[in-house]
């Protein structure tokens, strides 16, 4: 049960066991958020050992839709140039689908979480029309597709997590989904900053109609009635961040995630395993 271990009493609780999930496609070390969302880093993050075993369990891969020009992008954001189509990370995991030994630390499925950023261009206030929510959601399902293809011929136990902070595009992601899904797909919301300091975070309600399987929320961010609204959702709990502090370990041990978001894998498996 969640929530049994007070900040006083942490050195005599035991400590949680959650999933680690490679943030932003990128856990190399030292850590470099400007790799994020690259090629480069996702080939060496999934090269990533820890005690002879995959340092992780699933990784983060987003997905931008630059309105400007229609095109579908593997990116965070606009800030830096981009220009990777966001077919070629799915297919580097099913190019890594295909090599031999586990593919997960704990030998459970590789979880994908498919992020669908909410902004179409510089400013994170630049949201989607109609149309390209339906566009973005469609390359979406095409990073699906790519993705299966590759866990089932290769035997591979793989499920896609659709998340975003908007749930207008989940539900896109709903409205558009094939009649062919071979591999198992969930749906996750996200919290992180509140407004007015990030315009990312919405309201719970604002996920009306999804089914949600999960909660990403930053482990620095964690308001008491917020808290106590997503355990009254049955949804799995995920913590994300940029970098662990000692705020970040005591909260991991306080509340009790069932996941972790992280780009420092290896540390966190050295926190969690010592």
């Amino acid at each position: 049960m969640r929530g049994l271990c007070s900040l006083a009493l942490l050195v005599a609780c035991d400590i949680p066991q959650p999933a680690v999930i490679c943030h932003n496609g990128n856990c190399v070390e030292p850590t470099d958020a400007q790799a994020d969302d690259t090629i480069e880093a996702l080939r060496a993050s999934l090269a990533l050992e820890y005690k002879g075993r995959p340092a992780f369990d699933g990784i983060e891969l987003d997905s931008f839709w630059r309105a400007e020009d229609s095109t579908c992008l593997y990116a965070h954001d606009l800030d830096a140039a981009r220009a990777t189509p966001a077919l070629e990370p799915a297919m580097e995991l099913a190019a890594h689908f295909a090599e031999p030994g586990d593919i997960t630390y704990s030998g459970g499925p590789f979880e994908i979480s498919l992020e669908l950023k909410t902004h179409v261009a510089v400013s994170h206030t630049a949201r989607h029309t109609p149309e390209q929510r339906t566009q973005h959601a469609m390359c979406a399902w095409e990073m699906y597709a790519v993705i299966a293809d590759g866990a089932v011929a290769n035997n591979r136990d793989v499920v896609v997590v659709f998340s975003s902070f908007e749930g207008a595009l989940l539900r896109e992601i709903m409205a558009t989904a094939p009649f062919s899904r071979p591999i198992p797909h969930q749906y996750a919301g996200i919290l992180g900053v509140p407004a007015p300091l990030d315009p990312q975070s919405q309201e719970l309600s604002t996920y009306e109609g999804v089914p949600l399987s999960a909660f990403e929320i930053h482990d620095q961010w964690i308001h008491d009635a917020q808290w106590e609204a997503l355990l009254s959702m049955d949804v799995e709990i995920v913590f994300w961040m940029f970098s662990a502090t000692a705020e970040t370990f005591e909260a991991i041990q306080q509340y009790e995630p069932d996941k972790l978001v992280t780009s420092e894998a290896r540390l966190m498996r050295r926190w969690l395993d010592r």
